[in-house]
């Protein structure tokens, strides 16, 4: 009887440690996850932005193109003159 006793409290003392060290996480997540939900639910309903698409240009990128088509014309300007000088020699 004293062996019996000896082992009922051993696997009353385990089932307590596993208890202890496993038992909970399952409802700590559940209530992790819960949190969650509730956090991403309640940012849905309280987010009304509109957001609006503004299509023109800035005037950075209107100068960038200007200047880049002037550079264009400049380079086919330079690349007539060099193909005149060359076939003026051949």
């Amino acid at each position: 009887m004293k062996q019996f006793l000896i082992n009922l409290g051993l696997v009353i003392f385990l089932m307590c440690l596993l208890t202890i060290f496993f038992g909970n996480h399952q409802v700590t997540q559940t209530m992790f996850q819960r949190r969650i939900d509730t956090f991403e639910e309640s940012d849905i309903i309280s987010s009304n932005y509109i957001t609006i698409s503004d299509t023109t240009d800035n005037h950075i990128s209107s100068l960038v193109g200007i200047i880049s088509e002037y550079c264009i014309y400049m380079i086919e300007f330079i690349g007539e003159l060099f193909s005149n000088f060359i076939s003026l020699f051949l």
